[in-house]
């Protein structure tokens, strides 16, 4: 199949966009003043958008505020005691929540809890709120609770001479509000206007309670929407809480005339510098992109052919181009003389798949502590929730930092140490260990995190409250087929290990396909790895029951890759 070329079509688009160009200008007059009537209502809509959503959040946090409250339920039961000592501790410890509320958030200019029975009023306002409002606010809920009339949405409603939006939560003598002035929700909208928009909030039944940046407004607060004069005005609209609360915005139709004016003077600017553009874009293309570019896909012609020895010519002035020739000659140069390292090639496929193994290990672990940890809160043990956490931040310092590297023993020993402290907590008096490890051999490098590796599956599989368990570490020197390898044994007086699992590990049958046995397979894959060679961990089970796993370490690492190197990768 035949390719285009990218040159014509360079050469297409570039004629494409002069004829757009031409037929905007033909076709300006009858679109140009659609276009701003569609951009004025546009840029109406989207400071609606904007005001509403604050304004729906405001509201949404005075309702979470409200829930903050009735949270309480028991100081507000206590508000209807009998006795006056309960009375006033359940008012301060409720004038104090709602106190604490403000400070946080200030979006109800005013929070209240009444009480008429006892004739009990606890509020709360923010600074901006004068003495005398805040009296009157008093007053209102107070009669408004008296009056016992059951309320649950947010109203307008006047309160002295200022409108307010509000919400009252009555039930027997009690109530809970928040208050906010209209003014107070649209302040979020700037005094001055914008674009020439002025903005009216409504109620649902489009009653108007407050304005912003509109000048011309002939009425009241409460006047019907429909009595004001719009006839120079389009309008748009956008609504929060089911339309209980409506936003309008206003603008004069005549802005869009001086628009029009300034559009079509901008327009014409417009098309001169896009013919401008047009003529010295084409030369430029023509000089630094088609002609380097005909030449490179003459040269890549050649090459294709088999001249492996020509080289794209570094021609024209811009960066791209020469660049890219260079690269392409260098790439090349490389694919001549390229000989990949058998070792290196390996090395980085054992990186990724060890990155693979681990990922695997850990989602079990980190499951299994944030258990503990809920079990631990469940029982109240709060000192040995601290604990369990300083024990899981070392591990997890020490299990974030491992990969294709050794450490010493006495380095893995002292955090298998850690993870037994960490699990005492949650299997408290289960298990009993003791290690064995000469004071020579603390130096021998293993793979890190490979006895730890074990005693987690110990505990995945042979660990329960039911029965105590004994785990025995061992290190010792051995000599293996003449060489001399660290020897790790870690015995248990377990069930031992069902005889499919014997047999997975100690035997060349690759991955369980099931999930299982991730742990052990990680050991045994890491070993393969790091050391060239198999064999190195086998599983038996010893009479009269048990488990033991024994895992030979050769002296020195055939792949490693020290930390700096997984630091650098990214891969702790």
């Amino acid at each position: 199949m035949k390719k285009k070329s990218f040159i014509n079509t360079i050469k297409v688009l570039i004629g494409i966009q002069l004829l757009m160009v031409m037929l905007i200008v033909i076709f300006f007059a009858a679109f140009t003043y659609q276009s701003a009537i569609r951009e004025m209502n546009s840029v109406a809509e989207n400071f609606l958008d904007i005001y509403m959503t604050q304004i729906e959040n405001r509201i949404m946090r005075m309702d979470q505020n409200l829930t903050t409250i009735l949270n309480n339920n028991a100081d507000l039961s206590l508000l209807e005691s009998d006795e006056l000592a309960e009375r006033n501790r359940a008012s301060v410890r409720l004038s104090n929540t709602i106190q604490d509320i403000m400070k946080i958030d200030d979006s109800a200019e005013m929070l209240v809890i009444a009480e008429t029975e006892y004739d009990i009023c606890l509020d709360a306002k923010c600074e901006r709120l004068s003495f005398d409002r805040k009296n009157e606010i008093r007053e209102f809920i107070m009669e408004y609770t008296e009056k016992a009339e059951q309320s649950g949405g947010w109203e307008f409603g006047f309160i002295g001479d200022t409108a307010y939006l509000y919400k009252i939560l009555i039930w027997n003598h009690r109530s809970v509000a928040a208050f906010v002035s209209a003014d107070a929700l649209l302040a979020t909208i700037p005094d001055v206007q914008i674009n020439n928009c002025s903005f009216i909030l409504t109620n649902g039944n489009d009653e108007i309670w407050g304005y912003s940046g509109y000048e011309n407004f002939d009425g009241e607060p409460g006047i019907q929407l429909t009595e004001l004069p719009s006839k120079h005005m389009m309008m748009n609209q956008a609504s929060i809480m089911s339309g209980q609360i409506n936003l309008y915005a206003f603008e004069e139709k005549t802005a869009a005339f001086s628009r029009l004016r300034v559009s079509a003077v901008l327009l014409l600017c417009v098309v001169i510098l896009l013919g401008i553009f047009d003529f010295v874009f084409s030369r430029i293309v023509r000089k630094d992109l088609i002609l380097p570019m005909n030449n490179m896909r003459k040269d890549m012609k050649h090459i294709e052919e088999g001249e492996y020895s020509l080289r794209v010519k570094e021609m024209g002035d811009n960066q791209e181009f020469f660049m890219l020739a260079q690269s392409f000659n260098k790439l090349m140069d490389e694919i001549l003389n390229l000989r990949i390292q058998f070792y290196e090639k390996k090395l980085e496929l054992s990186d990724a798949e060890q990155k693979y193994i681990r990922l695997q290990i850990r989602p079990h672990f980190f499951l299994n502590a944030l258990t503990t940890i809920a079990s631990l809160s469940f029982q109240g043990k709060n000192k040995d929730i601290d604990i369990y956490i300083n024990a899981l931040s070392k591990n997890i310092r020490y299990m974030f930092s491992s990969g294709l590297h050794t450490v010493s023993v006495k380095e893995e020993i002292y955090h298998v140490k850690n993870y037994f402290e960490m699990q005492e907590l949650k299997y408290p008096g289960c298990v009993f260990y003791y290690i064995d490890m000469p004071e020579e051999l603390e130096s021998w490098k293993i793979p890190q995190m490979m006895i730890h590796t074990l005693v987690e599956n110990e505990y995945k599989y042979a660990v329960s409250t039911e029965a105590s368990l004994m785990i025995l570490i061992k290190v010792s020197a051995e000599t293996v087929s003449g060489e001399r390898m660290l020897m790790i044994e870690v015995e248990d007086d377990g069930p031992g290990y069902p005889p499919d699992v014997l047999e997975y590990i100690n035997q060349d049958t690759g991955k369980r396909q099931d999930g299982t046995q991730v742990g052990l397979w990680s050991i045994k894959r890491l070993l393969e790895l790091m050391y060239d060679r198999k064999g190195l961990l086998r599983l038996e089970n010893i009479e009269p029951h048990g488990a033991l796993n024994r895992i030979y370490v050769p002296e020195n690492a055939v792949q490693e890759i020290n930390k700096e190197h997984f630091d650098e990768k990214g891969i702790n």
